[in-house]
């Protein structure tokens, strides 16, 4: 009996020992971490974690791509859109130059600063009173128009011009703005509102006139006050011929006002643009021409 409860004893003993050295042992673990811890935290700080610095998963809701599709398509949709207000309203807006595409008719070729004549462009020129030359599909009309205009003694002043000739013209204007006291590059800006620089010339066309009216031997703007102004301005259409540069168009012709200066046109086009009281540019873009 003695050596039966020893031997409890004994296990009992053994067992109570095995359960303390586990316990000294997570103890001990336990210990390590914090230790390990306490080290990291002083060597290296807190660290953040923020949502920059986690790679977010992909989303695996299709709902989720369906939506930044729709988004996208809305915001491209809406791009495009705007795109095209854009172009559409660029293209129409008064004040942009037109420029005229290639092929248009000899009688409608437009001539102006943003479209040059080509300098090998060649024309049938005719002479018509001494040294003078008009377009000869068009002479017949320049003579029927100064002989109409007889009663108010409307003859040429001048008509088709050399490069060389408006060249030597073009300095000649822009020389008369530098003493006035302005820079060369200035002058030459004020100079082209007046008299166009080489190859911006309707002059160089052939198809361009200027007109001495009444008792005038200068070509003024003095002109529009008189009946042989008025005259013009309601019959030059019937002959094909159109003021060129109205008043408060500069804008769009880019020249001042001169009521001497005609062009030809042809009948149909002359009667519309004086009709309206539009200018070529607007004529043409209108057309598409």
């Amino acid at each position: 009996m003695t050596n039966k409860n020893q031997t409890t004893k004994d296990k009992n003993h053994k067992t109570k020992k095995r359960r303390k050295g586990r316990l000294l042992l997570f103890a001990a673990t336990l210990f390590l971490v914090l230790l390990v811890t306490v080290i990291a935290f002083r060597l290296f700080g807190s660290v953040d974690m923020v949502s920059s610095d986690i790679s977010s998963p992909a989303s695996t809701d299709p709902t989720d791509t369906t939506v930044s599709q729709t988004t996208q398509s809305k915001s491209t949709t809406s791009q495009t859109t705007i795109q095209k207000s854009e172009t559409t309203t660029s293209t129409k807006t008064p004040g942009k130059h037109y420029i005229q595409p290639a092929g248009a008719d000899w009688n409608l070729k437009l001539v102006n600063k943003w479209n040059p004549l080509d300098k090998n462009y060649k024309q049938p020129l005719v002479t018509y009173l001494g040294d003078n030359k008009f377009d000869s599909r068009a002479i017949d009309k320049l003579k029927a128009l100064v002989n109409a205009g007889k009663a108010y003694n409307i003859r040429v002043a001048s008509l088709y011009r050399t490069h060389e000739l408006q060249t030597s013209l073009f300095e000649r204007q822009v020389k008369r703005e530098m003493a006035k006291g302005h820079s060369r590059s200035k002058a030459e800006e004020l100079a082209a509102t007046e008299v166009a620089r080489p190859g911006t010339s309707e002059h160089n066309l052939g198809l361009a006139a200027d007109f001495l009216f009444e008792r005038y031997s200068s070509l003024e703007t003095a002109y529009e006050k008189t009946e042989a102004y008025s005259w013009m301005l309601e019959h030059c259409a019937d002959y094909g011929f159109i003021l060129r540069f109205p008043k408060n168009k500069q804008s769009i012709t880019g020249v001042i006002f001169e009521p001497w200066h005609y062009r030809y046109v042809g009948e149909q086009a002359a009667k519309e643009i004086m009709s309206r009281g539009i200018t070529l540019e607007e004529y043409l873009q209108e057309k598409g021409k």
